[in-house]
């Protein structure tokens, strides 16, 4: 069975969203916790769906046009033109940011937790602005296509938020969660920027392809 050809278009912004290492380490952080842990790890989910649901949700409303099947136009151009401006400007500015560390108590509640997600998400940068271009690939589709666009988007966005979890359950051994944690936090900022930067330059070849 072929895949769609908007999953298709989508799937690279998707991926990146995926690309975080802020939530990632704090989802770690959280599902190490020594009581009820896994408790603790679906609140900061809850958290972390609520957030970028909103978020998600009103990226996709503000961007959307009903106009299904129709051609780029320059007005497109610009708005692709502008969103890779605006990612290659983030990837300079991961790659000159100073690393921050992430901390987590050792008792967190499940109300802290909870807060956490939402908080984290909110402030999860690289990946809410990956909902712009994805939002302006899913204007040229129906509303129910937007619909299930943006779905796939949150559950991308997601992901380094389950995977702490089931990695702590299949990988036992603490030293190695550790050594995780310390080339995420080591490495992260770069791959972002890497990434980014060639998303953004993807997106300005689109814009030039039908400005020039």
């Amino acid at each position: 069975m072929l895949i769609p050809k908007e999953f298709i278009e989508i799937i690279p912004f998707a991926l990146a969203a995926a690309i975080s290492p802020l939530i990632f380490t704090v989802a770690l952080l959280v599902a190490s916790q020594k009581n009820n842990s896994f408790l603790k790890s679906m609140l900061f989910l809850l958290g972390a769906f609520v957030s970028i649901s909103a978020i998600g949700s009103a990226i996709f409303i503000f961007l959307s046009r009903v106009s299904p099947a129709r051609q780029p136009t320059a007005g497109d151009a610009v708005i692709d033109l502008l969103i890779g401006v605006l990612l290659i400007g983030f990837a300079i500015f991961q790659m000159l940011s100073k690393k921050t560390k992430n901390k987590a108590s050792n008792n967190l509640s499940g109300y802290k937790t909870l807060a956490m997600g939402v908080i984290f998400m909110a402030l999860n940068t690289s990946t809410i602005i990956m909902f712009l271009p994805a939002a302006h690939v899913a204007s040229y589709y129906s509303d129910g296509v937007k619909i299930e666009l943006l779905a796939v988007m949150i559950f991308f966005a997601l992901l380094p938020v389950l995977i702490p979890p089931v990695m702590l359950v299949l990988i036992k051994s603490k030293n190695r969660i550790d050594s995780i944690k310390d080339i995420v936090n080591t490495k992260g900022q770069y791959i972002v920027a890497a990434v980014f930067g060639l998303l953004g330059i993807f997106e300005l070849i689109k814009a030039f392809r039908v400005l020039i």
